[in-house]
């Protein structure tokens, strides 16, 4: 079995909130078991949630939304003019669309595969309105790219889809979309989780994944069920906000994917999108993550790691979402040997 780490101590201190009187908070520290990543949970920080992370202004977010529409170039019917499209030696299509869903190049890209898949004609959900139909059109267009991305050019071996919803997740479309990345070399991220699941293997005799799966269920406490061969836990030690996961039973790589695969992830993360939408919270980000194809991962699952963000509020942007939150990179926007020489001019 597993071990999930838990470190627990005491921080006492005069405080000025409570008149000068002695106080005792509480501080735990959680630990990844696979990845050692650490979260820290502190009493006193239960009654400050609200400053932390102030509630939704459904106002702003509707005045925000409407004053951006007129410059959507997802919006306008003729949307199909205004996107790029890929070459025909890689996609004769140029645009790959199902049903409500249509993908096709980033215009900015950060992976040499980097496509958008813009979800619906409706320039701004809610959580809640994430329906399960759309966001299973997005999922089957993102693993299709993915496949023929693969067919193309099999040096593109590390596949991700992404999603950051409305600013504060670090969107610069209102208009909600799904990101899809491919490379020769994996994220940070993505990377640590492939090789400590391949320790762990090693070492266990087992899967990571599978050893998870069966004790989270068996527990209860972080288990929230299934959709299919998907399986739903809240994370351990998590790397976000409300940090939910989701690890396929079965399949290692998005090119095992079956008919029913996109289908029963858009149902579970319909789902949990509207849960969150209940508590209050207009914004998430996610990454899924694949091993890649040609079968031999058995130390790996397809999964999902999902949490809320910021909420809408005025004055607010960040600059963290998920190539930074969740795959553990950064970008680069000045060259470090222009910066060194542009240091160099300011000392001297």
């Amino acid at each position: 079995m597993m071990e999930n780490k838990k470190t627990t101590e005491t921080v006492r201190f005069h405080s000025p909130l409570q008149g000068g009187e002695l106080v005792e908070h509480t501080l735990q520290t959680r630990e990844d078991p696979l990845t050692g990543h650490r979260s820290i949970l502190c009493s006193a920080l239960q009654g400050k949630a609200e400053v932390l992370f102030p509630a939704t202004d459904w106002d702003y977010l509707r005045q925000t939304t409407e004053e951006t529409a007129a410059s959507c170039f997802l919006c306008p019917q003729d949307w199909r003019q205004k996107v790029p499209s890929y070459p025909a030696d890689f996609l004769p299509e140029g645009i790959l669309e199902r049903g409500d869903a249509a993908l096709f190049p980033n215009l900015f890209p950060i992976s040499p595969y980097h496509a958008v898949v813009r979800l619906g004609d409706r320039h701004v959900r809610t959580l809640q309105e994430m329906p399960s139909q759309l966001l299973r059109d997005g999922l089957e267009v993102a693993a299709e790219f993915v496949r023929r991305c693969w067919e193309y050019d099999p040096e593109m071996r590390f596949a991700t889809i992404n999603a950051n919803h409305l600013f504060p997740a670090g969107a610069s479309l209102v208009h909600p979309h799904f990101q899809v990345l491919l490379g020769s070399v994996p994220s940070t991220h993505h990377d640590l989780l492939l090789e400590k699941s391949r320790e762990y293997i090693r070492q266990k005799g087992s899967c990571y994944w599978e050893d998870l799966i069966a004790q989270e269920e068996q527990s209860g406490e972080r288990w929230i069920g299934r959709t299919g061969s998907w399986s739903w836990i809240s994370a351990f030690s998590p790397k976000g906000l409300n940090e939910i996961q989701a690890v396929h039973r079965e399949f290692q790589s998005i090119a095992d994917w079956g008919q029913r695969e996109p289908g029963d992830l858009a149902l579970g993360l319909s789902a949990i999108l509207q849960a969150y939408h209940q508590m209050g919270h207009s914004t998430y980000t996610m990454t899924l993550f694949s091993a890649p194809p040609g079968g031999g991962h058995g130390e790996f699952r397809c999964l999902l790691r999902l949490m809320n963000r910021q909420n809408v509020v005025p004055h607010h942007r960040t600059d963290d979402y998920f190539f930074q939150k969740i795959m553990g990179n950064e970008l680069i926007l000045c060259q470090p040997e222009e910066l060194a020489a542009r240091m160099r001019q300011s000392l001297g």
